[in-house]
């Protein structure tokens, strides 16, 4: 039977399958259950940056509120703040048998300087950042909106022993770079991609609207290509978000140099038995394809293990318009 274990953050988890952060892990029944479905550690659902400084000062949101939060928080409901988060990571703990990673959703790095302390007692494993800023003017630089990424990333790095991840878009014009002054900033690994929450417009009602809220199974590319060439090239674990449906999306993202794999909508398709039926089918894939161990595998067709890098750095089908290929 093929080995699945593998090590994340320093952590060592039975599988490479983490449940990603969402209102699937939002309660305890909820990570009870994916526990109970095989899941290798569980983010639970992201506690919003909105929700604390609401609880701190009772202020209504303001320009500092991502686009994200915003939208989430005014069309589905946010109760509960900061106490009812450390319960949750407490209560997770007690009925899980596996890892519990926290998550908080940031636009600034201020309040959760003394906050992440608060989540390392409470017991969680690890803390993932779930960090999205949107550009407020044209004026704003891209270097600008990146040092504040990675002043998030330092002020917590030091106020926790907790191992840090970090959640990111992929709207950066080079992630490697930024993934690299992240993990100099003290995280130890990326999470790629993040899914924003998509804009769309109710021409009737002649207002904003929710597009499209879960993923679907081919969105995997983007962060198969990026984890596919920073693997090896960075000073961090790399994991895979957004588009993992099946056992074969999970060892596709593995061979490129994945530490690990994020898995949620698949989950809001197909329930827990969707989960469970990843896990059941994983070794067997492993087994056909004779993988003796996830670890053995990881980074097999990444970049750096292979001598021709053309093809990952490919960006345009150079065949449909020139014919070559």
């Amino acid at each position: 039977m093929a080995d699945l274990s593998i090590e994340y953050l320093g952590i060592k988890l039975k599988n490479p399958i983490i449940v990603a952060a969402s209102g699937l892990v939002s309660t305890v029944d909820g990570v009870k259950k994916a526990s109970e479905a095989g899941a290798g550690a569980i983010v639970l659902k992201s506690l919003f940056e909105e929700q604390l400084r609401a609880e701190m000062s009772e202020i209504e949101l303001g320009d500092q509120t991502s686009s994200e939060a915003a939208a989430f928080i005014e069309q589905m409901g946010i109760h509960g703040g900061a106490g009812d988060y450390l319960r949750l990571i407490r209560d997770a703990k007690s009925v899980s048998g596996v890892p519990i990673i926290a998550s908080v959703n940031c636009v600034e790095g201020d309040l959760w300087v003394d906050y992440a302390e608060q989540i390392e007692s409470a017991g969680a494993d690890a803390l993932e950042l779930n960090i999205g800023i949107m550009p407020r003017s044209p004026s704003e630089t891209a270097k600008e909106i990146e040092d504040r990424i990675a002043a998030v990333v330092r002020n917590v790095s030091v106020r926790t022993s907790l191992p840090l991840a970090v959640k990111l878009g992929p709207y950066f014009t080079n992630p490697a770079n930024l993934v690299e002054r992240l993990a100099g900033a003290g995280a130890g690994a990326a999470v790629l991609f993040n899914r924003f929450y998509r804009l769309d417009v109710d021409l009737a009602a002649s207002s904003l609207a929710a597009g499209p809220m879960r993923s679907g199974d081919d969105e995997y590319h983007e962060s198969l290509r990026w984890i596919a060439n920073m693997y090896g090239a960075v000073s961090c674990e790399l994991v895979a978000g957004s588009g993992i449906h099946s056992a074969e999306s999970v060892l596709k993202l593995i061979s490129v140099g994945a530490a690990a794999t994020q898995i949620c909508s698949a989950i809001y398709r197909g329930g827990w038995n969707a989960l469970s039926l990843i896990v059941q089918e994983l070794p067997v894939r492993m087994d056909v394809l004779g993988i003796a161990s996830i670890s053995a595998f990881r980074g097999k067709l990444s970049r750096r293990s292979n001598s021709e890098s053309g093809g990952y750095e490919r960006l345009q089908y150079v065949k449909a318009l020139t014919g070559i290929s």
